[in-house]
């Protein structure tokens, strides 16, 4: 018997893929054995490497109660950000899926044993997961997170949203926090079924749609109720309908989070038959802080703060307390906050949380990637033939760069080449899709520079916009 099991224990569907059906009482007998595998091997701190499958919700869920903690592995990490997850956390087992099952554990994945790092890891009492979901930098940092948390805000999205027996497609990776607690935990708190298909079946190469159609096939053939989405994935949606994609009648309720979204094109997807709704959080609030939802709406904000948490305003800083994280991996400086200082910058009207910028310098770009513009900076600039370089791509699809030559008479192929060999370092939502010199030196004179040489980058932004603007062409046949 497992204690506090949070989900029922009934013949009813829990979890669906193309060739496969669990009832919520094959998902108890599934999850306790895996409990009791985990115990047998003694686990500590696991990592999970796999796509989106029944197996990863099996081993998510039994870590909660082996008191084991999972490091979810994002699918679009690249080998270096792998080695760092497994290094810092200490990773003592990896998970990998398998095609068919393991004879000796019958479970359909591998677990691989890694050799004990140099140092133990340091990770704040009662944490049950650790993300590194955000992927800004080379070296992601660990939010520590407790499984009290996580139920606590999957409850409260289940209250919000309000939908009983919801039938929800998870369209992003389960390893993204959003979708792990919002589109697993969440619907099955409220008795719901969860559609899961792998990145092929839902049209995905790493973390970019490659095959559009696929996607558009599945939503239509699965019928949901409910859909996650990144912004980059809504503009496609409405663009499809647009053309004359229809989405199905079934859809109650799309959430869109990771980056602000007008509230123009909120109303256009609404007109389109797509019930879109705005919310807001980061992992360190352990996903969802506000919501917006058919019964309580504003379409310029991000929503009403839901019930697990308090948020305040602090010197114009949105500040949360509640359902938080335990601090970060290795930063026992960290541990145990009683609130977070989010960096956004925002405020309250009639209830409603309104987001004004950000304090930092961080990207989000479209597909709701968080990502250190110094971090891409950094490995160009130390090929040594750049002056200054400047990466941009809030709220768009990719990035893009201007930049100066530290020789003039450097030849553009070698430019390119250079380009092309960091790409090839870097996972590939944090690559450079187009690159150009900028048309005038950036200066103190033109606001451009700091006195110590460093980019002013919202004036960087204003002042070439005639030169970034045309680096991003049309996504998806956008009228």
């Amino acid at each position: 018997m497992l204690n506090a099991y949070p989900f029922k224990t009934s013949q009813d569907l829990a979890i669906s893929t193309n060739n496969e059906q669990v009832t919520y009482e094959q998902l108890y007998a599934a999850v306790s054995a895996r409990v009791q595998y985990l115990r047998g091997l003694n686990a500590e701190r696991v990592a999970l490497l796999a796509d989106n499958c029944i197996e990863w919700v099996y081993f998510d869920l039994a870590c909660q109660f082996a008191d084991c903690v999972l490091i979810p592995v994002p699918v679009f990490f690249s080998e270096e950000q792998r080695e760092h997850l497994f290094n810092s956390a200490d990773v003592q087992f990896v998970i990998t899926q398998r095609s068919e099952a393991n004879p000796v554990t019958g479970f359909s994945v591998d677990v691989t044993p890694l050799s004990p790092g140099k140092e133990d890891a340091l990770i704040p009492q009662g944490t049950a997961k650790i993300t590194f979901t955000s992927g800004s930098t080379g070296a992601p940092k660990g939010v520590c997170l407790s499984s009290n948390a996580q139920f606590s805000v999957a409850d409260s999205l289940a209250e919000a949203v309000n939908i009983r027996g919801v039938k929800h497609l998870a369209v992003l990776p389960l390893s993204l926090l959003l979708e792990n607690i919002a589109g697993i935990y969440s619907p099955l708190l409220s008795g719901g079924q969860v559609i899961l298909a792998n990145g092929s079946e839902r049209g995905f190469e790493g973390s970019r749609l490659a095959n559009p159609e696929r996607l558009l096939g599945l939503i239509s053939s699965v019928q949901p109720n409910t859909l996650i989405l990144v912004p980059e994935l809504l503009q496609f949606l409405v663009v499809a309908a647009s053309n004359g994609w229809q989405p199905p009648s079934s859809l109650q309720y799309i959430a869109v989070g990771g980056g602000l979204v007008s509230s123009q094109l909120l109303a256009k997807a609404r007109h389109l038959g797509l019930p879109v709704y705005q919310g807001y959080g980061l992992s360190e609030c352990c996903s969802v802080v506000a919501l917006n939802t058919p019964s309580n709406e504003d379409d310029t904000a991000v929503g009403a703060c839901l019930k697990h948490n308090n948020v305040t305003i602090e010197n114009n800083e949105i500040v949360v307390s509640g359902s938080h994280f335990l601090g970060y991996l290795n930063d026992a400086d960290s541990f145990y906050p009683k609130q977070v200082a989010t960096g956004d910058l925002g405020q309250f009207e009639n209830g409603f949380l309104y987001i004004s910028g950000r304090r930092k310098h961080l990207i989000i770009n479209s597909w709701g990637r968080n990502i250190s513009p110094e971090w891409i900076e950094a490995e160009l600039l130390a090929s040594g033939a750049f002056q200054h370089i400047v990466v941009t791509g809030d709220a768009k699809p990719y990035l893009t760069a201007l930049y100066s030559l530290a020789n003039p008479n450097i030849d553009r192929r070698y430019i390119d080449a250079i380009f092309h060999a960091v790409n090839e370092r870097l996972p590939d939502y944090a690559r450079v899709f187009v690159w150009d010199a900028f048309p005038e030196m950036p200066s103190m004179q033109n606001g451009c520079l700091t006195a110590t040489g460093k980019p002013v980058r919202q004036a960087i932004s204003q002042y070439y916009d005639g030169t970034i603007s045309p680096m991003y062409f049309k996504q998806y046949n956008q009228e």
